[in-house]
């Protein structure tokens, strides 16, 4: 099965029975940010703008208690994912010791820099760790994030998990996110990701839309879909072998390009599998729309109602192209209403 994709939701098939219900529920998934601090100044960040000012990190305890609550209702792992870097996060370690005391999974988007400062806590609590590189070399890296001589640590971090980890855990990715100025090094990340032995390279495109892009940092992406594709399949046909795969979304780059959802679904659904919980305190159920559904400071039946009222309501032609969330929405849809799953030839098993 895809790490990366939504064949995962045969595990969560109770999830959809609500929905069909119309019963509110708490979501499996947090996406937690704990702070706005990132060490990497990366040239299309979505969050760039979140990171300049003050700098917040997340109150532990307030947001421990939410989780504990969440975890009563079915909350069942926690991403580390946000405006910042998670390991440049105070007491990173301690907290997700006390995490991993609640019995919660977690895993984690990370630049990578800081991973041999929290060896032992990768190592003992995760069950994922994603380095974005975005580049196969110092010189395309430095460009790419903005830092100065970075690359070299990082690749050491990921060989240290590798030969550490035990029963392939955590599960260790690389993502590379394209834009017409890194294409080029693709080729050697994807060498590079083979020789590291780890378990994935996730390709995809830098967006021009919802704030993917700083206009003063990096130009709009000029990459066509057809571009990519071959650029994708080049280092499919080299590298890709069962142990190591090559993950690849078609569908992000040719809705960037067609400027529009290219999946039919009726209704986001996404909040009842996902929350996103920023250092503040606020709880937001649809991150390209910044739609807030209260704070951990609510009780969890609020948040639930609300996150209810706001699957019934988006207005759905204003998402952007590629959000991720798409593909959930489409085969929730189709399993709800089978009349839609019809082209799949669904009984032809």
């Amino acid at each position: 099965m895809d790490f990366d994709g939504f064949e995962k939701l045969i595990y969560h098939h109770e999830k959809i029975v609500k929905i069909r219900g119309d019963r509110p529920q708490f979501p499996v998934h947090i996406t937690l940010s704990l702070g706005n601090y990132c060490n990497h100044k990366c040239r299309w960040c979505t969050v760039f703008a979140h990171q300049e000012g003050d700098i917040r990190h997340a109150d532990a305890d307030r947001i421990l208690g939410f989780l504990d609550k969440g975890k009563a209702r079915g909350l069942a792992a926690v991403g580390y994912v946000g405006n910042g870097e998670p390991t440049a996060y105070p007491g990173f370690d301690a907290f997700t010791t006390r995490v991993h005391e609640m019995g919660l999974e977690q895993g984690m988007f990370t630049n990578g820099y800081l991973l041999h400062r929290h060896m032992e806590a990768v190592l003992s609590y995760f069950t994922y760790v994603r380095i974005s590189l975005d580049a196969g070399s110092t010189p395309v890296h430095d460009a790419m994030h903005v830092v100065n001589g970075h690359f070299d640590r990082i690749i050491a971090n990921v060989r240290e998990i590798i030969r550490r980890r035990r029963n392939s855990l955590p599960t260790v990715g690389i993502q590379y996110v394209t834009h017409h100025e890194n294409l080029d090094d693709l080729p050697r990340a994807a060498a590079l990701a083979s020789e590291l032995q780890v378990d994935y390279l996730n390709v995809k495109p830098v967006f021009n839309w919802g704030g993917g892009r700083v206009p003063d940092r990096i130009p709009a992406n000029n990459l066509k879909p057809e571009e990519l594709d071959r650029a994708v399949a080049e280092i499919r046909a080299q590298y890709e072998t069962r142990s190591f795969k090559i993950q690849y979304k078609p569908f992000q780059i040719e809705a960037v390009a067609a400027d529009s959802n290219i999946l039919r679904y009726g209704r986001c659904v996404a909040g009842f599998f996902n929350l996103s919980l920023y250092e503040t305190g606020v709880l937001v159920a649809c991150g390209p729309h910044r739609v807030e559904v209260g704070t951990v400071d609510d009780s969890i039946e609020e948040i639930e109602a609300r996150v209810m009222e706001l699957t019934k309501s988006l207005d759905l032609s204003n998402c952007p192209a590629a959000c991720r969330y798409h593909p959930l929405n489409h085969i929730v849809d189709t399993v709800l209403h089978p009349e839609h799953g019809r082209e799949y030839h669904k009984n032809f098993l």
